[in-house]
């Protein structure tokens, strides 16, 4: 009977054997989990934060480096103003530069990527803002050569203009010099006796002869030659000039006004003073009357002067 047992106990141990393992088998992978968690709840998470701490360091930073370039580059534009226009194909290649390194930095690409992209945009902002330097200084001096251009054509154009005015006053000046001058105008009536001697008068009844005499002045400003000298002598109280006849052959035209004259003479001017005297005979079957006589002295272009007297 004992024996019997005992084989019994034996049987039933190696079938419970199996549950065992099983029991090991879990409480092992038990510990490993436990140890799993241990690892990545003390070690592992730290590890991972310091690690995520650290690309958002560079991605701030990669990010300012980029912000400050931009702005900086929005300075420069704003700085040069109408001439960044030049320079547009330069600035679309600043700015698609700076979105594809927005984009690296929002995928958490590579940072010596990065910083290699930033490198070479910041080389191409260092060209254009030398590049828009030399634009300036350009456009500068294109500036000041056409205000130095503008400032000497002003200047010739005034030098001109005052020129122009000298001459003009000098020819003035000449043109009011050169005139003739008539000097001591002096007229008379005479009386003309037999033997052709003359004696002034101032009786109407004795007047046979009227006589104007004047010294054409010298003047080294006009040409020599012919001049053409008339003298008109007013009827007293009538408005009428005794002249030899009514045709156009006895008048002159001054100031644009046909005249008639009493008397013409053509004198040989030859820039020095001469004496001149135009004289009027009163015809035989006329008789000079009595009132103030004026007579007037004229060229054909100007008039030299007058002279009165009165006859009783």
């Amino acid at each position: 009977m004992e024996s019997t047992t005992n084989f019994s106990d034996k049987n039933q141990n190696q079938e419970t054997n199996p549950l065992k393992k099983w029991v090991i088998l879990l409480g092992a992978l038990a510990g490993l989990f436990l140890l799993t968690t241990l690892y990545f709840g003390f070690f592992a998470k730290p590890m991972m934060n310091k690690e995520y701490v650290k690309v958002e360091t560079h991605n701030n930073e990669l990010q300012s480096e980029l912000d400050e370039l931009l702005a900086e580059h929005e300075r420069i534009k704003a700085q040069y103003g109408d001439l960044t226009n030049q320079l547009s194909e330069k600035d679309s290649i600043i700015m698609a530069n700076a979105a594809e390194i927005e984009h690296l930095i929002n995928t958490q690409a590579d940072y010596n990527r990065i910083k290699k992209q930033l490198a070479r945009l910041q080389n191409i902002s260092q060209e254009y803002v030398q590049e828009m330097d030399k634009l300036y200084q350009e456009n500068k001096a294109l500036k000041e050569e056409n205000t130095q251009v503008k400032a000497d054509l002003e200047q010739e154009r005034q030098d001109k203009a005052d020129i122009q005015k000298s001459n003009e006053d000098l020819t003035s000046k000449i043109s009011n010099a050169a005139v003739y001058k008539a000097y001591s105008i002096h007229s008379a009536a005479y009386n003309v006796k037999a033997k052709g001697d003359e004696e002034v008068t101032d009786k109407a009844i004795r007047a046979k002869r009227i006589k104007t005499s004047f010294v054409l002045g010298e003047n080294p400003l006009i040409e020599p030659g012919p001049v053409n000298v008339y003298c008109r002598i007013a009827v007293p109280g009538s408005g009428k000039v005794l002249t030899p006849g009514s045709s156009e052959t006895f008048s002159f035209v001054h100031n644009g006004q046909r005249l008639q004259y009493s008397a013409k003479k053509v004198v040989d001017y030859d820039k020095t003073a001469q004496n001149v005297t135009l004289t009027w005979d009163i015809p035989s079957d006329d008789k000079a009357i009595k009132g103030r006589y004026i007579i007037q002295v004229f060229t054909d272009d100007q008039m030299l002067g007058e002279s009165s007297f009165t006859l009783k």
